[in-house]
């Protein structure tokens, strides 16, 4: 048996950040075979699986897997997903951002779409630079407007009586 030292170091971390927080989601690959699960779960690539220090039973957190009794819709089944297949963790009601990705265990098909995600942000789509060119000349056309009125008085109060 050899070790692999990313899947310690990776346990290493989940372990720490699970017994600092008490509740974390790890997010899991479960499209590979390696994976125990229900099979009505199999198929996802970002799968959360929350992991609580309240659960009744334990949670084995090992250099190469983590092991425990998950119920699913009532349901109690035994997993065990690989570490290598563990691609990020983070505290629930928050973002990927109060956690850890582990960016080269990321899914192939999850890469991708992150992918498309950065690029539609990064160039605005042809109606959204319509909208903005738009609103930039109704912009100047109200400062041009504002500059002709600088010199009039106008109240923007009316006394009623």
């Amino acid at each position: 048996m050899t070790i692999n030292f990313t899947d310690a170091l990776k346990a290493k971390k989940i372990r720490d950040f699970f017994n600092q927080h008490g509740r974390v989601y790890i997010v899991v690959d479960a499209t590979s075979d390696d994976i125990t699960l229900p099979d009505f779960l199999r198929g996802d690539p970002a799968l959360r699986l929350v992991l609580n220090v309240r659960m009744p039973q334990p949670i084995y957190i090992r250099d190469t897997f983590i092991e425990s009794d998950f119920s699913f819709s009532g349901a109690v089944y035994t997993c065990i997903v690989p570490m290598h297949l563990i691609w990020a963790t983070y505290l629930p009601g928050g973002d990927m951002s109060t956690g850890f990705v582990w960016e080269e265990d990321v899914p192939e098909t999850v890469q991708t779409v992150i992918g498309a995600v950065r690029e539609l942000k990064d160039s605005p789509a042809p109606e959204l630079a319509v909208l903005n060119q738009a609103y930039a000349a109704k912009k100047d056309t109200e400062a041009e407007l504002d500059a002709e009125h600088k010199g009039r008085k106008v109240r923007h109060l009316r006394v009623v009586k």
